[in-house]
């Protein structure tokens, strides 16, 4: 009896002097700092991932270090970080599907509904999902930011005025910048500053945030008060592959369930970043300039005829066989969506947040992704 109380009181000690559990810290990179509500949304995101663990994981958020945009993608394939913010543009020959969907930012004009359409369509389509996978990362969903405008260093609101302007932009906005008879230039968001200070190119068309985020209200002098689309090409929670298959279930569950209030944290924060400009521009460094008629009538033209340019685009380009079916799938969430917002506060983050969580991000399995 005595040399068993001895074995319990030895192993009681061990247990008492063993040391605590550590936290695993995993490293979450955005190519930029100061992204405003992409950035809250992230943190949020961190945040709830520490709460629902218990403290047993907890994620560090490293804004414009580690990693910038482009350099994310194969960081996240190469297990550099474990998580971080990828944007589709920039890898248009590995994420065709993504990239299809950024195409569809025409399609609406309500960030709040577009978002909930977007993730509904990418967490349902197979080669959407397959090809993260193929890269190496889980797709946890994408922000909605916009809509994108156009500001300039010369007042631009005619037609005629786009003449000779090289002005920033990809997907919908390049197609918008050539309709309007403008030359749209390809470039990373990092790089706007400078190309515009040094005049190499005359705009950019961006959420009117980025005046303050990205600084360019400091070489901008006019934007146009002509919504273009809304970009849904913030891909800003995806997982490394590697570090996927190391997590445990619950870890899993909080990426998955805290996804769809940081996706509303940011897209809304970027509505009200846009009309909190739009009503005091000058605060911000630009002179807000009202569209011509020839410009108004353009832009609508444009939108109508845009869907089926970007299912012929993507089918005979990008070799997406189905594109032109993917957008009419795309196109019927949208109006789904935009029923479904009706009946809340969009602009309150936790009743959208609440509704992107019912409708899509509890449904998915972990199992499902990767």
């Amino acid at each position: 009896m005595r040399h068993l109380n001895l074995a319990a009181l030895t192993a009681s000690l061990g247990l008492a002097l063993a040391p605590a559990a550590q936290a695993d810290t995993l490293r979450h990179v955005i190519g930029a700092a100061a992204l405003s509500g992409l950035t809250d949304g992230t943190q949020y995101w961190a945040d709830y991932i520490k709460e629902q663990t218990g403290g047993e994981t907890e994620v560090k958020i490293y804004a414009g270090s580690l990693l910038n945009f482009a350099e994310t993608f194969t960081g996240l394939r190469d297990g550099i970080a474990d998580s971080g913010f990828v944007v589709p543009a920039y890898h248009r020959a590995e994420l065709p599907y993504a990239n299809l969907l950024s195409d569809m930012g025409t399609a609406g004009v309500d960030p709040v509904a577009m978002a909930g359409a977007a993730n509904e369509f990418m967490f349902n389509c197979k080669p959407c999902l397959a090809e993260f996978n193929d890269a190496g990362q889980i797709f946890l969903g994408n922000t909605v930011t916009g809509p994108y405008y156009m500001y300039n260093q010369k007042p631009v609101k005619a037609l005629e005025d786009f003449q000779g302007k090289k002005i920033r932009g990809f997907g919908p906005f390049a197609r918008w910048l050539d309709a309007m008879g403008g030359s749209a230039i390809s470039m990373g968001a990092t790089d706007i500053y400078e190309s515009m200070s040094q005049g190499h190119i005359d705009g950019n068309i961006h959420t009117l945030e980025t005046l303050d985020t990205l600084s360019t209200g400091e070489v901008a002098n006019y934007a146009l008060n002509q919504p273009i689309a809304v970009f849904m090409g913030n891909t800003m929670f995806n997982v490394s592959g590697i570090t996927w298959g190391t997590l445990d279930e619950k870890t899993k569950r909080a990426m998955i369930d805290g996804a769809a209030k940081g996706h509303a944290i940011a897209t809304i924060d970027s509505v009200n970043q846009a009309t909190s400009i739009l009503n005091d521009p000058q605060a911000h460094g630009v002179e807000l300039l009202e569209p011509e008629a020839d410009v108004k009538e353009k832009a609508e033209a444009f939108r109508k005829s845009d869907m089926e340019t970007v299912g012929t685009l993507n089918r005979d380009t990008y070799n997406i066989a189905d594109a032109p079916e993917q957008v009419a799938a795309f196109l019927q969430l949208v109006k789904k969506w935009e029923a479904l917002v009706k009946d809340i506060d969009t602009s309150d983050v936790d009743a959208v947040g609440d509704l992107y969580l019912k409708e899509i991000f509890s449904k998915i399995d972990p199992a499902t992704l990767g």
